[in-house]
């Protein structure tokens, strides 16, 4: 691997100070997923970070989510499938209202939280949400995790799939991320990330319970809420360099 896309997810601030975290991260990453209404986010918010991206020349897509503020989409809610599409397709378009309006070209979607690991295993799900990304206009690429439902089903209609991975979350040996209610869901130090990270990038495998499994991604992830992102991303970029691998998107 000589390359390979930084992703963040962003637009998640809630005060000034998480805003300048999401800022800084943007002088680390390739690419971000700008929450859309459904978790977080609002016209203001998703304008904020659109025109910060300008400035540092980093791709941008939604990242919508089920419509649970209060549960920041984290959790599983009561709702019908024809609702659902609804609010996924009203996120997406406010997004993309934004974005026209500020004349910036749209380079993927990716989805948040729960409803990112739901669509992901489930046929139901990823063909509602096939459905409703191949009814915009403009073709998104989408990106998912590595080695899922959601990626076969998309390379089995022709369309362009990105597969993600995480440099912070515990695996499962089916490649399924560790539900973060469980102890040591999350990789919580800067080492822990990293040793991952490099695993995934130069040896593209994972240790799930003390076994090596293979794992091949074109993004990895920053979650721009977590409290060392910032660091995180620093201590990345070195790696990375080190490495002699490039940071740019697909």
């Amino acid at each position: 691997m000589t390359s390979i896309d930084i992703n963040s997810d962003l637009g998640e601030y809630r005060n000034e100070t998480q805003l300048n975290n999401e800022l800084n991260i943007l002088n680390y990453v390739s690419s971000c997923s700008i929450a859309c209404g459904g978790h977080i986010g609002d016209f203001n918010s998703i304008k904020t970070i659109i025109e910060a991206c300008n400035e540092h020349g980093v791709a941008i897509g939604p990242h919508p989510s089920f419509p649970d503020k209060e549960g920041f989409g984290r959790r599983m809610i009561d709702i019908g499938l024809e609702d659902l599409e609804k609010s996924i397709r009203e996120q997406i378009d406010l997004f993309l209202e934004v974005a026209d309006s500020l004349s910036t070209p749209v380079n993927h979607i990716k989805l948040h939280g729960l409803l990112y690991n739901e669509v992901s295993k489930n046929k139901e799900l990823s063909s509602l949400f096939i459905n409703l990304v191949n009814s915009f206009e403009k073709k998104l690429p989408i990106i998912g995790p590595a080695h899922s439902l959601l990626g076969q089903m998309l390379e089995e209609k022709g369309m362009t799939f990105i597969p993600e991975a995480f440099i912070d979350r515990a695996y499962n040996e089916d490649l399924t991320l560790v539900d973060r209610n469980q102890e040591g869901s999350i990789l919580s130090t800067v080492e822990e990330q990293m040793n991952q990270a490099r695993s995934i990038v130069c040896d593209q495998k994972i240790v799930s319970n003390n076994r090596s499994l293979k794992l091949k991604a074109k993004t990895l992830c920053i979650h721009g809420d977590h409290p060392n992102s910032l660091e995180v991303a620093k201590a990345l970029t070195e790696m990375l360099k080190e490495e002699k691998i490039k940071i740019q998107t697909n």
